[in-house]
């Protein structure tokens, strides 16, 4: 693996927050109060379990900030852990210090082939073996309309199902269009068992590497898409409601740190 391209967890899998990332979640919480002003709030925090070990499926993943609305409002610690695009995470020489710096992810690169699937699930295990948040965005796939989300994809039930760990479902309301001064709203869910979203009998978990837990992953993708879907819908429309008198200054937000792909060469979508 070459330097810009570093593989497994970057830092430590402790659920302590380290010094150097409490300075960028107070960073970032200063920039907010100072210049974008989004109002950000945080529904359901009685669902959040009191100790790590679980895994945070936010989502619909709209944006750039959603990353930054869970770094922000959620509890700093148990520290959170993400799963993050590669490209994305080290893509300029200061990234790849700060993400070296502050730790918490697990980069995913293109093209790794069913090889790396392992390391990344081991990774996760790890993270949540030693009372950590792990974050992993469930969504792939092409955009969808603005009260729904993406195909949810089978990572999510190996995880779930590899690590035994239990699913906190997040979901993200107010991002379909960013500028100053928006609502955004993280409602987070009660948790849920791979097992019980894939409505399967209680007991151990699928064979590894088996065609039986391929079966069972992927009915944990449909259940988790079955129990989020109708409150997707419904905060969307609500946080829409609530938005209509604003003012929408600063629309440029809405795409300010959003990255495409083609071949290697990033760029910025457009509407």
């Amino acid at each position: 693996m070459s330097r810009r391209r570093p593989a497994g967890l970057q830092g430590s899998a402790s659920p302590r927050a380290p010094l150097a990332y409490r300075f960028v979640v107070a960073l970032a919480k200063f920039l907010n109060w100072a210049f974008f002003r989004f109002r950000m709030t945080l529904e359901g925090a009685e669902n959040l379990p009191r100790t790590g070990g679980w895994i945070a499926a936010p989502l619909p993943h709209r944006r750039w900030i959603d990353p930054f609305l869970l770094v922000m409002r959620l509890p700093i610690e148990p520290r959170i852990v993400f799963f993050g695009d590669g490209r994305v995470l080290f893509l300029t020489p200061f990234r790849r210090f700060l993400f070296r710096l502050i730790g918490g992810v697990v980069p995913v690169w293109p093209k790794g082939g069913v090889g790396a699937f392992g390391p990344h699930v081991d990774a996760a295990g790890r993270v949540l073996d030693a009372g950590a948040v792990f974050v992993l965005f469930p969504e792939a796939g092409p955009p969808s309309p603005p009260d729904r989300a993406r195909e949810i994809k089978a990572g999510i039930g190996y995880v779930a199902l590899r690590t035994g760990a239990p699913i906190v479902p997040i979901l993200i309301g107010g991002t379909t269009e960013l500028y100053r001064g928006r609502r955004l709203v993280l409602r987070v869910l009660p948790a849920v068992s791979a097992l019980e979203l894939a409505d399967v009998p209680s007991g151990p978990a699928p064979e590894r590497e088996s065609a039986r837990e391929r079966e069972v992953a992927r009915a944990v993708a449909s259940g988790l898409d079955a129990l989020t879907a109708p409150p997707i819908a419904a905060l969307h429309h609500e946080v829409e409601a609530r938005s209509t008198a604003d003012r929408r200054r600063w629309t440029w937000l809405t795409h300010w740190l959003d990255l495409e792909w083609e071949g290697d060469r990033p760029h910025r979508p457009t509407d």
